[in-house]
């Protein structure tokens, strides 16, 4: 798919520094679009930028920015002011693990400007665009977690739940017009976050066996994109889903997911 002369010429990944976020830029690249790659590494952002223009021939633009920061949306809006603006995917997030009363609330409120504050902020700003021009589209990340919510890591969970419905709300909205968007949720990623994590021996090599990885997903979005309002990524996580929703409460699925980190 041609992405530049059915969207725009240039798309904005917040969150792409690696993983899903770079799988993201590569496949803009792919389809023509210009890329605006938003993160914390600026020279890591480079290299990819280096790379994607050498190997696709389009341009791009590195812009430094924390996303718990409450002035980072911002920071990104002027960095494309101007540009002719036609995706946009936020991929960023952040959690902490341990109960909520034992978490620093200086953590939970970056928590919440990253999972929720500056995505908001971005999804309308970008919609805004999108809708006035009536061309556009959107692919935002969820997670299994904002499915099941993720005890001892609740606040990952309740953004991804958060951004879940946000963007399958948003989706309908736009189903008669030529914005296309679309909330893709995330079950285990091979992302260098979950490599550095990875336990030894059966259990990580059991992990390994149901990944999927940040090309597949990403593949799997643009496939669903202006077809389908909410992807579950990958038919594991599909049918995982279908069991607990048929066969389970949802105290049954709280606790399960709870399990992997109770202490």
């Amino acid at each position: 798919m041609n992405l530049r002369e059915k969207y725009g010429e240039w798309g904005v990944i917040l969150g792409a520094t690696e993983g899903v976020g770079k799988a993201f830029c590569e496949k803009l690249a792919q389809g023509g679009m210009n890329v605006v790659m938003v993160g914390r590494r600026e020279e890591k952002l480079k290299e990819l930028g280096e790379s994607i223009k050498e190997r696709y021939g389009v341009e791009y633009k590195v812009v430094k920015a924390d996303f718990s920061q409450p002035d980072a949306a911002e920071t990104v809006f002027k960095a494309t002011e101007g540009l002719d603006m036609g995706f946009m995917s936020y991929v960023a997030c952040l959690h902490s693990f341990g109960k909520i009363q034992d978490t620093p609330w200086e953590k939970h409120e970056a928590m919440i400007n990253v999972n929720v504050v500056t995505f908001m902020k971005c999804f309308y700003h970008y919609m805004k665009i999108f809708a006035a021009q009536d061309r556009g589209a959107v692919i935002n990340v969820s997670s299994m977690t904002g499915i099941s919510s993720s005890p001892w890591n609740g606040q990952y969970g309740a953004g991804k739940a958060y951004i879940l419905k946000m963007t399958e709300a948003v989706a309908c909205e736009t189903e008669r017009t030529n914005v296309d968007v679309e909330v893709i949720t995330l079950g285990t990623t091979l992302t260098p976050s979950l490599l550095s994590n990875l336990p030894g021996g059966p259990q990580g090599e059991a992990v390994m066996k149901i990944a999927q990885t940040p090309e597949e997903v990403v593949d799997e979005a643009f496939e669903k994109l202006g077809k389908e309002f909410s992807v579950i990524a990958g038919e594991r996580n599909k049918q995982s889903v279908h069991d607990w929703k048929a066969n389970h409460t949802e105290d049954e699925y709280i606790r399960y997911m709870g399990s992997f980190y109770q202490d």
